[in-house]
């Protein structure tokens, strides 16, 4: 079954849309060969990002890349790429349109993304039995950069001072999910009553109510947490140690005191973290990856399964007396679910944590930045402060790019070699792709293939906005026709009309500010011209329970944004977390008009 256009019936969106991209990229680069050469959506999810991986590595190398291996419609634009920026930029966005693409896995991908897990943990196990091999001069540097970030980790409590004064931090629930119910406690676990006593940390003080169920409470002597796959991408799911909510609650308020003692000002000579480690801010390394991919000055390294290869004795050494506040809440086995009729599978983590812990973003930043900065002092370089990184992200000076990445593997890390460059002219951070000075960062196909729910709509609209922006015009109109329909069928809505490409909602974007006035009004309040947009609100959901859990989440929610060290200080986060996995609807907002 065929349309009037030529594109079948029972095709998917996203394939809609990548068509109407060829058309685009021809026209572009005036090869009209690409026009209409579809391939089929599994050589785009699969076999198109490798070649894009191959195309990286002639211009790492300085090579000219074997043209055989691509199809015989984009030859001319791959022969041009490696030497021309635009081109790059073209034959990567029909290389990597879909990479991003949800999708759903199989059994049996799932079951071999467990399979990598448990091998990795296992070699990490094994590393950390074998720690002592590393040069003792480098570990030591590095701890004791670590330990000079964590002389202001504040950990001791004030005497006779309230409850709440007495905390050094606030604990909270985060936005993820949890394998206990965050409306009750269920379970008091002794290795963090040791550290974190309940009394003080998960009851409200003298309130006999909440007290009253500590007797209740099944204790246990570990902590585990229980390995899920979640949908990812073309290449596989990703994988998530879920933990118990009373373990999460902890954690969350140590990450806090990591990430403010990480961003305090120091007035001593460094080298210090702070403006070094961002846990907000990428454009920090964006703008540095763009400049050095025509300065060639800085490197850009991407850490392999970064977070699963950290080792808990490398933790334990890096940060001294104070791992025991992180050590307590983190866990020490992992369930691995079966499939049929096997029974799941408990083993020991050797890792510190991997993803799921609330504290695994500022700790593998902090241990990635301490090992750097050792190994440039190790070498001798004038700037060992010149690290800067983004959680798996490192950029380095490129002149000691292969050390350093050797030390950092000697720690029994893994570095990605295919995605870390500082041979070539290409730079990549923090979402930022940079050949020779000019961004040559593709737009990605970030929802499902069919885009078909009510949240996928948004996506829809920032797609096609940044399609748009990028100077694909057809791709961007087939994208907002596709918006238009979906929105039309399910909430009987129409599309408005924005030329402000920071509205965050549900729009139409145009260059033309002519037609905005169509739907714009005069804002008495603000004294400026609105447009209307549509809204994704969250449908508020009544608690199961009305306990003491609310209540004390609350007050330590109130009082933790009344810390002296704000945002504007630190860099780091004071909102309270909220989860954003709710039914929604959609709900009429106004965006400035440009």
């Amino acid at each position: 079954m065929v349309r009037l256009d030529g594109i079948p019936c029972n095709m998917h969106v996203i394939e809609h849309t990548y068509i109407s991209l060829l058309a685009d990229v021809a026209q572009l680069t005036g090869f009209s060969e690409i026009r209409g050469s579809y391939e089929g959506l599994q050589w785009c999810l699969h076999e198109a990002p490798k070649l894009e991986k191959y195309i990286l590595s002639c211009v790492e190398n300085g090579s000219n890349p074997d043209l055989d291996t691509f199809p015989r419609w984009l030859r001319r634009l791959a022969r041009e790429s490696v030497v021309d920026a635009q081109k790059l930029r073209l034959l990567r966005q029909l290389l990597l349109f879909c990479y991003k693409a949800s999708v759903t896995h199989d059994n049996k991908t799932t079951e071999k993304s467990f399979a990598v897990f448990r091998e990795t943990n296992l070699a990490v196990g094994d590393f950390g039995a074998r720690l002592a091999r590393v040069s003792p001069s480098l570990l030591d540097s590095a701890r004791r950069h670590v330990q000079s970030v964590l002389f202001r980790f504040r950990s001791k409590k004030k005497i006779d001072a309230p409850l709440l004064e007495k905390l050094p931090f606030f604990p909270s629930h985060g936005p993820g999910a949890v394998i206990t119910s965050k409306d009750r406690w269920m379970h008091l676990y002794s290795t963090i009553e040791s550290v974190f006593p309940y009394s003080d940390w998960f009851s409200l003080q003298n309130c006999y109510d909440h007290l009253r169920h500590w007797d209740s409470l099944e204790e246990h002597h570990i902590i585990k947490a229980k390995l899920i796959a979640v949908p990812k991408d073309s290449r596989g799911p990703r994988l998530i140690c879920v933990h118990p909510a009373e373990s999460i609650w902890i954690q969350q308020a140590v990450r806090r005191e990591l990430e403010r003692s990480i961003s305090l000002f120091r007035s001593s000579p460094g080298p210090w973290p702070r403006g070094h480690i961002q846990f907000d801010d990428q454009s920090v390394n964006g703008s540095i990856a763009l400049k050095s991919s025509q300065s060639r000055r800085y490197a850009t390294i991407d850490m392999k399964e970064a977070s699963d290869r950290i080792s808990e004795p490398l933790v334990q050494i890096l940060f001294g007396s104070k791992y025991k506040y992180f050590g307590c809440c983190r866990a020490q086995k992992y369930i691995i679910p079966k499939f049929g009729s096997q029974k799941d599978l408990t083993e020991d983590l050797y890792s510190y944590a991997p993803m799921g812990n609330a504290t695994t973003f500022p700790v593998q930043s902090l241990v990635f930045w301490a090992i750097c900065v050792a190994s440039l002092q190790r070498l001798g370089f004038h700037q060992p402060g010149a690290v800067f990184v983004f959680g798996d992200d490192i950029i380095i000076p490129s002149e000691c790019c292969e050390e350093v990445i050797n030390d950092l593997e000697s720690f029994g890390l893994l570095v990605n070699r295919t995605k870390s460059f500082w041979r070539g002219a290409f730079r990549e951070s923090c979402g930022v792709d940079a050949f020779n000075g000019v961004d040559v960062t593709p737009v990605r196909w970030k929802t499902t293939v069919d885009a078909e729910h009510m949240v996928d709509l948004q996506s829809l609209s920032d797609i096609a906005m940044r399609l748009r922006v990028a100077g694909y015009e057809e791709a961007a109109v087939t994208t907002y026709q596709t918006l238009r329909r979906r929105l039309r069928s399910s909430s009987r809505k129409d599309l408005f009309l924005t030329n402000n490409p920071d509205h965050g909602g549900i729009a139409e974007y145009t260059t033309c500010c002519s037609t905005v006035w169509r739907d714009a009004y005069w804002h008495s309040r603000y004294q400026w011209f609105h447009s209307p947009v549509w809204r994704l609100e969250e449908m508020g959901l009544e608690p199961q329970t009305r306990d003491w859990n609310h209540v004390l989440e609350s007050v330590c929610n109130m009082e933790r944004r009344k810390e002296p060290y704000t945002y504007e200080r630190t860099g780091c986060r004071l909102d309270p977390d909220v989860p954003v996995s709710r039914p929604v609807r959609l709900n009429r907002g106004w965006i400035p008009v440009r």
